[in-house]
């Protein structure tokens, strides 16, 4: 899954980068989201802006999106794989489970 990185400063309430690759000494508030994850603003009159969200517009965003969610909450890939090499498949499988129950799909 591609990823996106954001820095957002939330006393200048303002997305500060949006990136493809970590950055590892970046002095603003990181977080991870799917390469789908909307980052547009609609300035009305049809105008359609790419990433000029607020960092207040974003959170709002970001804390309603199920998905991210489930993204920040799944351990690593290399995590799983040791949960599943120690533990065995079912221990592996509850952890997930308990992770998709408490951030469930919203109903169509």
């Amino acid at each position: 899954m591609e990823l996106k990185y954001i820095y957002i400063n939330s006393e200048e309430d303002r997305v500060t980068l949006i990136s493809k690759k970590k950055e590892d000494d970046h002095p603003d508030t990181e977080y991870v989201v799917s390469h789908d994850f909307d980052m547009t603003k609609d300035m009305g009159d049809g105008v359609i802006l790419e990433g000029f969200l607020t960092a207040t517009e974003f959170l709002e965003r970001y804390n309603g999106d199920y998905k991210q969610k489930r993204i920040n909450a799944y351990p690593s890939i290399g995590d799983q794989l040791d949960k599943i090499y120690r533990e065995g498949i079912d221990a592996w499988k509850a952890d997930i489970t308990a992770i998709k129950e408490a951030h469930p799909k919203p109903e169509e």
